[in-house]
């Protein structure tokens, strides 16, 4: 018998014996928080089983949105989106827009939905406002992830595998009953790779995909009484990485003090004295070749002390079943990486030359030149250690909460009804560092500052939010449902931010050009901070004299009613179409660490109709296909903005923008043995009306373009962004996937198939240009797989990205001063993998 072919795009085939064609089968779904029949929800959903997942070779979120119609994933900054709907940044104070799930209990990261198949039951994603049932930040959509269960029965399995890149895995689980009543499942993993998709010139190791990262799971699953039954788990990771995600592609700022930098520039070294590298490139090599770097310090993080615990209680009464579904989970990731994307260590900063009235401070008036002609080396060129770094952490716990009553008979009327809760404790921080430079570590006008931070932002909120929620079905006939549910969400935000800012070396009267090696640090934070009692601000600003930081109290709170109202017409057991209103609502929130003039913004709400048909054509061909119309307010952008002297980020609120788009499904299998699923998206967006913002890339509006309006502030001409499309709107994107299943009798069966994705270039910026964009994409795999006659074994093998390809999933500019021009970083994408795989089943 030929392999069975679950999945869930827009149908799964299973065999039928009289014509020798595989029919559609059931894909059971929770989208609307009740087991369903894919092809019955009235909801854009696309549910990934664990043997899909394996046909297609789908490990990652960034595989799911190759074969999602409309969802975007850039694994380089962990950011989700769908139609063009998402998290703008990972700022402290901000939130996702695409709301993540683990077995229906709300979780703040995306780490869980790249979990293995191995794991994973199911994945589904649906598109669209979820403000209703899903609530918290699911103003986009939602993605829930269903773990696999205890089993009734003692099953044993591990699956082994090996790939390219030095890439080992091992998984493992052991799951049956205890009693009668009590099932157990205990599993685990440990995933190895040692090599880097991209070099370092410098001679450092390489970097992207290296790892090594542990996975415990425990589940106890028990009917306790007839009808109570408890469901838990228990988990935790530890990893350890090199991580780069990023490249620069253009050439370096040699300028001595690039745009933004507080310290002096690291590539002017390049053609100054006592110039020590590490290796001897003196050119960016990422400009000829995107996958070699050339820096000084290696990319690593660590995820530790990460433990989560969720429980599912459910009690069946006659007609209402009563559930409780919480969570918990905390975790520690600290990262850091090369700043300055160079391999220079150290040079001689050249003096100016000789001005007895320069105003130099530390030389008393002259500069450290005319000192030296007139009285002998009493001062000396500064040497420059332009090592600079950045350090990011996330120390976090949250606990989720929620309870509902809902129908459980069969009437024409169904009904749910619930209260939530969520409360998250975060403590970010992020240090820019340049700590082998000496005078940095004892800056003039503060306190010692042995970190060597040139920058310190940190926050610490606390985030609460609390909802109540309801909705019914209503069969007005056999054929004829009626839908309407509301929402009212209310978010508390809380906290503290502090910030530290030193230079060293580019404030008149303290040049390293001027002073020499007399130059010192300063301590800028007093004029660095806003002192603005402006929304969201809840203390005067404080400097603690022993470590220099500057701190700042936030709260603030909002709330809304969003909801759904819909028709879903089935006239027969093959159709299923559906017209649907939904309004969507995030929390507003801050743009915490900076102690910014203006920390606030409004919450997002946005209004979507969708219209879909899910329509079967015989036993062999699904097609569903969803066209929806968004109305956008007050979309979240953080945008990078000069204030006193540092460039921090911001968050505007867009006043009004627009979003339209088509999305297919498609699977058709012409045989017993052919399979094909094909989806495709067209998503289009227009900002309406959002006025007036500078471009930190292009401050001055010369890009082609850019709109400039009103009048120019500082050097700085604001911009009208009318007409600009929405940040990660994928214009169009395609995937196909075809398998053939080849029956070998007595020797099982070999299913070989062949994945082939295009994605169109893409802005990630609200400023539509080159350097924001990102080019078209496609990519190719090939998979196969045998099956022993009982599925007692398994082996896989693969190759994804066959063609070798580069992707990019992201892409920023920052302005450059020598030469001239606008430097573009891209977001990388991994290169051509492969590898083998084998499951035992005991």
């Amino acid at each position: 018998m030929a392999q069975d072919k679950t999945g869930g795009q827009a149908g799964v085939p299973e065999k039928d014996a009289s014509d020798n064609v595989r029919k559609l089968e059931q894909v059971t779904v929770t989208a609307v928080k009740r087991e369903q029949d894919l092809r019955d929800v009235p909801v854009a959903v696309t549910a990934f089983t664990a043997d899909l997942r394996q046909d297609l070779g789908l490990d990652n979120l960034t595989d799911f949105a190759r074969f999602t119609p409309s969802l975007a994933y850039s694994a380089g900054d962990e950011r989700v989106f769908i139609r063009g709907v998402g998290r703008q940044t990972n700022t402290n104070g901000s939130d996702p827009g695409v709301a993540t799930y683990a077995d229906g209990i709300y979780d703040s990261s995306t780490a869980a939905l790249s979990k293995s198949d191995f794991f994973v039951e199911r994945v589904e994603v649906l598109r669209g406002p979820q403000g209703t049932l899903y609530g918290r930040n699911s103003i986009g959509g939602a993605i829930n992830l269903i773990s696999k269960r205890p089993t009734d029965t003692f099953t044993a399995e591990a699956r082994l595998e090996a790939g390219s890149y030095g890439m080992a895995n091992v998984e493992a689980s052991v799951s049956g009953p205890i009693t009668d009543r009590i099932r157990a499942k205990f599993a685990g993993s440990f995933y190895n790779q040692d090599e880097g998709y991209f070099d370092n010139v410098a001679g450092g190791p390489g970097e992207a995909g290296v790892q090594e990262t542990a996975y415990l799971e425990f589940q106890l699953d028990a009917d306790l009484t007839e009808n109570f039954s408890v469901w838990f788990k228990a988990d935790t990771t530890e990893g350890d990485y090199r991580n780069r995600t990023t490249n620069l592609s253009g050439p370096y700022d040699v300028f001595p003090f690039p745009t933004g930098f507080l310290t002096p520039g690291p590539a002017f070294g390049y053609s100054q004295a006592d110039l020590v590298l590490a290796g001897n490139a003196t050119t960016n090599p990422g400009a000829s070749d995107i996958r070699k770097f050339n820096v000084d310090t290696t990319t690593r993080a660590s995820r530790e002390d990460d433990y989560g615990v969720s429980a599912v209680a459910t009690w069946n009464l006659e007609n209402v079943d009563i559930k409780y579904l919480g969570g918990y989970r905390t975790y520690v990731y600290d990262s850091i990486r090369d700043d300055d994307n160079t391999n220079v260590l150290s040079y001689t900063y050249p003096l100016d030359p000789a001005n007895p009235v320069a105003g130099e401070v530390f030389t008393g008036g002259p500069n450290c030149q005319f000192l030296r002609d007139l009285a002998g080396p009493v001062c000396t060129a500064a040497t420059i250690f332009p090592q600079r770094t950045f350090g990011y952490i996330e120390d976090k716990e949250f606990w989720s909460h929620e309870l509902t009553a809902q129908s459980a008979d069969d009437s024409d009327f169904w009904w749910i009804v619930g209260a939530y809760m969520y409360d998250e404790n975060f403590l970010q921080e992020s240090h820019f560092g340049n700590a082998a430079q000496p005078q940095v570590l004892v800056p003039v006008g503060g306190p010692a500052n042995p970190s060597g931070d040139y920058v310190t932002a940190i926050s610490d909120l606390n985030t609460k939010s609390y909802a109540l929620f309801g909705q019914a079905d209503y069969a007005l006939t056999n054929t004829l449902t009626l839908t309407g549910g509301l929402r009212y969400s209310m978010d508390e935000k809380k906290g503290s931010e502090w910030l530290r800012v030193i230079a060293y070396g580019v404030i008149p009267g303290f040049t390293v050009g001027g002073s020499g090696n007399l130059a010192p640090a300063l301590d800028l934070t007093s004029s660095a901070v806003s002192n603005s009692n402006a929304p969201g601000v809840a203390s005067q600003v404080m400097i603690d004299p022993n470590t220099g930081l500057a701190r700042r109290d936030l709260a603030g709170e909002w709330d809304a009613v969003s909801g759904t109202a819909g028709l879903q017409w089935q006239p027969d057991t093959s159709s299923n179409y559906f017209l649907r209103y939904s309004r969507g609502y995030k929390s507003g929130g801050f743009n915490a660490g900076g102690i910014s003039q203006f920390p606030e913004t409004g919450e997002e709400l946005l209004d979507a109709i969708e219209i879909g048909a899910k329509k079967s054509f015989g036993a062999d061909f699904q097609l569903n296909a969803t066209a929806y119309y968004y109305a956008y307010d007050g979309l979240q952008v953080p945008l990078d903005v000069q204030e006193n002297g540092i460039q921090l980020t911001r968050f505007f609120n867009l006043e009004d923008s627009r979003a339209q788009g088509l999305e297919l499904e498609a699977t058709w299998t012409p045989t017993d043995a052919l399979r094909v699923i094909a989806t495709y998206a067209y998503n289009d967006s227009e900002v309406r009306k959002a006025c007036c913002f500078v471009d930190v890339a292009d401050p001055s509006a010369q890009q082609p373009g850019a709109q400039p309006s009103g009048s120019p502030s500082g050097g700085n001409q604001p911009q009208d962004l009318k007409g600009a499309i929405l940040p990660r709107t994928v214009p169009n994107k395609f995937g196909l996937n075809v398998s053939y299943d080849i029956p070998l009798g007595a020797n099982g069966d070999l299913t070989v198939s062949g994945n082939y994705s295009w994605r169109d270039e893409t802005y990630h910026g609200v400023f539509n240009r080159s350097y924001t964009q990102t080019p078209t994409y496609e990519q190719v795999d090939l998979i196969g797989v045998w099956k022993s006659p009982a599925d007692r074994y398994r082996i896989m093998g693969y190759v994804k990205n066959v063609f070798d390809e580069q992707g990019y999933d992201g892409s920023t500019g920052t302005l450059r001063v020598q030469p001239v021009g606008v430097s573009q970083t891209y977001y990388l994408t991994a290169p051509r993998t492969y590898g083998v795989q084998l499951q035992l089943k005991f």
